[in-house]
C-alpha cells in the first residue's frame, strides 16, 4: 500500500507555505501519475471539484478515498446536513444558510460568524463580528464576490472563545483538529500553529481530549471516509463545540509529527512520533 498525491497541488501548498507535499515525499508518496490501475493506497488531494477528483481516481478503482466518501464532506452545509441525518450529537453553535436572492431567516440571531459553505473562507479579524442585517449583507456580498454569485454562506451563532494567542487577525482561539483513521481517533493538533507556535492553555487537559475523542468518534461515525479531520473551540461558556469536518485528503497542518503519523497508519505503517504541547496521540 502506497501513498499519493496530487501534483497539480504544488503551487497552492507553496502559497500557503503548507509543507505536505515534502512530508509525502519523505514518506515515499508518489504523485498519482505514477500510479496504476492495480495500485493500492491513499490519495491526497486538495478540495477541488468532485467531478475532477472522480475523474483521477476512477481508472484507480484500489485507491482510497472514493469520490462518494469524499463528496460529504466538502462543505460545511453537506457536513451538518450528514450529521443530523445520523442523528450525531455533539455540542455545537446554531447555524443558518445564506442563499441568493433569498431573505435573511425571520429567526436569525446576532451576533454572528460568518463563512462560505464550500471553503474556509472568511473576512477575519474583528469584522467577523457581524451585529446586524446590513452588516450581513454585506460580509455574505463579499464573500460571493470572492468565489461564485450563488455561494452558500453559513452565518453561526457567536461563540465567545477562550484565547489562544493573537495572530494577523487578531486574537486567536484554542482550537484543536482531531484527525480520524478508519472511524478511530488517532492524534489531535493545535489548528493556528503558524500564526501561534507557543499557544495558552496547551497541552489539553487528559479530560479534554478524553471528551474530544468521544465527539469526534460520534462526528466521524456519519461519513465513509478513511481520513476525517474534526475542528473543535474551546468556548468561555460551553468548553468544546464542534467547528466544521472534512476530508483528511485535503486537511492541512503545521506539525509534521502529526501529519507524518496519520499518512504512515492510513498504509499500516508505525511513525516514531513524540507528542508535544501542540499535537499528541490520543
Amino acid at each position: 500500500m502506497n501513498l499519493f498525491y496530487d501534483d497539480r497541488d504544488d503551487s497552492v501548498h507553496r502559497q500557503s507555505g503548507s509543507r505536505i507535499l515534502y512530508w509525502l515525499d519523505d514518506l515515499n508518496g508518489k504523485p498519482i501519475g505514477d500510479s496504476n490501475a492495480v495500485d493500492d493506497g491513499f490519495f491526497f488531494s486538495l478540495a477541488g471539484s468532485i467531478s475532477d477528483y472522480e475523474e483521477l481516481v476512477a481508472e484507480r478503482p484500489n485507491l482510497r478515498d472514493r469520490a462518494e466518501e469524499r463528496l460529504p464532506l466538502m462543505s460545511l452545509a453537506s457536513v451538518l446536513d450528514r450529521m443530523a441525518a445520523k442523528s450525531v450529537d455533539v455540542p455545537m453553535s446554531r447555524t443558518w444558510r445564506l442563499f441568493w436572492n433569498e431573505p435573511i431567516p425571520e429567526d436569525i440571531v446576532y451576533p454572528l460568524f460568518v463563512r462560505a459553505s464550500d471553503s474556509s473562507l472568511k473576512l477575519g479579524g474583528a469584522i467577523s463580528r457581524v451585529r446586524n442585517s446590513s452588516e450581513l449583507l454585506l460580509e455574505a456580498e463579499e464573500i460571493r464576490r470572492l468565489l461564485s454569485w450563488n455561494a452558500i454562506v453559513i452565518a453561526r451563532e457567536w461563540k465567545e472563545c477562550v484565547p489562544a494567542g493573537t495572530g494577523n487577525y487578531g486574537v486567536l482561539p484554542q482550537e484543536i483538529r482531531v484527525w480520524i483513521v478508519d472511524g478511530k481517533p488517532f492524534v489531535w493538533s493545535f489548528q493556528h500553529l503558524k500564526e501561534v507556535p507557543l499557544p495558552v492553555g496547551f497541552p489539553p487537559s487528559q479530560s479534554d481530549l478524553q471528551q474530544l475523542s468521544a465527539y469526534a468518534e460520534r462526528v466521524a461515525s456519519a461519513f465513509e471516509s478513511r481520513c476525517i479531520v474534526v475542528d473543535f473551540a474551546r468556548e468561555v461558556q460551553r468548553g468544546w463545540t464542534f467547528v466544521d469536518a472534512g476530508a483528511g485528503s485535503s486537511a492541512v497542518t503545521d506539525h509534521e509529527g502529526v501529519f507524518k503519523a496519520v499518512a504512515s497508519k492510513l498504509i499500516g505503517k508505525k511513525f516514531l512520533f513524540n507528542p508535544d504541547k501542540v499535537g499528541g496521540l490520543l
